[in-house]
């Protein structure tokens, strides 16, 4: 027992009942079986439909540790991971980290580490173990099923199955005011509503996350259907289901990211002279700070304002986050729910990485994303003679870029945070696109290109991946 009276897990979960249905039992021993047995390309079919369908409050509850669905399916792909590098692939299988990996590791044992010492209880150190669990678990498991650019089709495939399903349930929950997969425990009957709007949540813990995670699969769909018409009928399930989903949740910051992707395949023309539109962006932010009422980041409830939502809070949060500095710069606070009305609410994943772990690992988050964002731009200048393969790796550029945008406004709680790690692992292995596979002339005929485009196929087939066209913009 704390001295303030509140037990341990009020904070930092924990303790608690298992919770689980007969079939999301049923759903789960099946994918745990399904990832044991099939081919390696194939693990992430189970892994991604088991992980992001079944409510996250399906848990099973062990001497007060906490097993959700994903945590076991996690378990599974990590025996998995293991016997087959070592029985099978430990030759023909080289494992080396990148830049965007260590980053990653770097940034997840900073919050355990900071979190830790920031509250010196046993129950913080557990719920740090599970976050490192979580966050390293899924991430190193997508990284080693995801190789090579058909892995990458595939999974955007799977994601198109998962967004169609969770669509319909949300049109049911929007039309019925009532969740359909309430019959299954953990979410509430009745579906949220706010200034009489019903939004939907599916089988997410918050309609924010629900449509969140629609609007930053846009762009990735949008990428698939340039990949050839035979998958077009994925892409186009994706696109409706992803928009239904942003739309249902009826949620600001679902639509700013699902804006924020748009905007960002938009500027595939300009590819090469990002550097100038970059810097052009950061001079309009100064000159909005300069000539706003309000600070810059009062943006958001501007916003609010006009879409609907919690704009404000987004906006005194970030605020107050920035004139308490000295509170939390050294290793987070404690007391951010002593900042004001709603304050304890970090609905903002910068925000709440400082909270957590203090300036280091705020600065490590943001790492991560500026990593990311070099592996996608170095990966789409060497993919350059191949229009296929530089949109595709534009497409999660601009996936990425929507959940740059959506952290400002939300936090991934929940299940929600598989299709995130699915994202940054489809991101690391984008060189593959180029350095793995020449192909012949033959493969690039398609009635899906232009005549330039079947010229610069051939070219690449020909010249390999090390062919760079003279005319690449080093502000690319």
């Amino acid at each position: 027992m704390r001295p303030d009276g509140l037990e341990d897990n009020y904070y930092f979960g924990g303790g608690g009942d298992t919770l689980i249905s007969p079939l999301a039992l049923a759903l789960c021993l099946l994918a745990v079986i399904l990832i044991l047995v099939l081919p390696r390309k194939y693990v992430v079919v189970p892994f991604l439909l088991a992980g992001l369908l079944i409510i996250v409050r399906e848990q099973v509850v062990i001497a007060g540790l906490h097993f959700m669905i994903y945590r076991i399916l996690i378990l599974a792909a990590g025996i998995r991971l293991v016997t087959s590098y070592l029985m099978v692939e430990r030759e023909s299988f080289r494992w080396r980290l990148t830049s965007l990996d260590k980053c990653l590791v770097v940034w997840a044992l900073s919050n355990a580490i900071m979190y830790t010492i920031l509250w010196r209880e046993v129950g913080a150190l557990v719920n740090r173990l599970g976050f490192l669990y979580t966050t390293l678990g899924a991430y190193f498991i997508f990284r080693y099923f995801i190789r090579d650019r058909e892995d990458v089709i595939r999974t955007i495939k799977v994601l198109s199955c998962v967004t169609a399903l969770i669509a319909v349930v949300m049109i049911a929950e929007q039309l019925t005011g009532k969740n359909p997969l309430a019959v299954f425990g953990g979410v509430s009957t009745y579906a949220v509503v706010r200034e009489g709007r019903i939004r939907a949540q599916g089988p997410f813990l918050h309609p924010i996350i629900a449509g969140t995670v629609g609007a930053t699969l846009i762009p990735l769909f949008i990428g698939l259907w340039r990949q050839g018409k035979k998958n077009r009928l994925a892409a186009g399930i994706g696109v409706v289901s992803a928009t239904l989903m942003t739309i249902t949740s009826a949620s600001s910051t679902p639509m700013m990211t699902y804006g924020a992707g748009l905007l960002a395949l938009c500027l595939w023309p300009v590819r090469r002279y990002m550097r100038v539109f970059r810097w052009g962006v950061v001079l309009s932010v100064i000159t909005l700070h300069l000539v706003m009422k309000a600070p810059v980041w009062y943006l958001p409830q501007r916003i609010g304002d006009l879409m609907g939502g919690s704009g404000w809070h987004r906006s005194a949060l970030l605020d107050t986050f920035i004139r308490r500095f000295g509170e939390w710069w050294l290793i987070g606070t404690q007391n951010n729910a002593n900042w004001g009305y709603d304050m304890w609410d970090a609905i903002n994943a910068y925000v709440d990485a400082g909270i957590e772990g203090g300036l280091i690992t705020m600065l490590l988050f943001s790492a991560v994303l500026v990593y990311a964002y070099k592996k996608i731009g170095a990966a789409r200048r060497m993919a350059e003679p191949s229009p296929r393969n530089a949109f595709l790796i534009w497409s999660l550029g601009a996936a990425l870029f929507a959940h740059t945008v959506a952290f400002f406004g939300i936090t991934y709680f929940d299940q929600s945070a598989i299709a995130w790690y699915g994202l940054l692992a489809m991101i690391g292995i984008t060189t593959s696109f180029v350095n793995n596979r020449k192909r012949s002339p033959a493969e690039v005929q398609s009635p899906d290109l232009t005549a330039d485009q079947v010229a610069a196929e051939t070219v690449w087939a020909k010249e390999g991946p090390d062919h760079v066209p003279i005319h690449a913009s080093p502000l690319s």
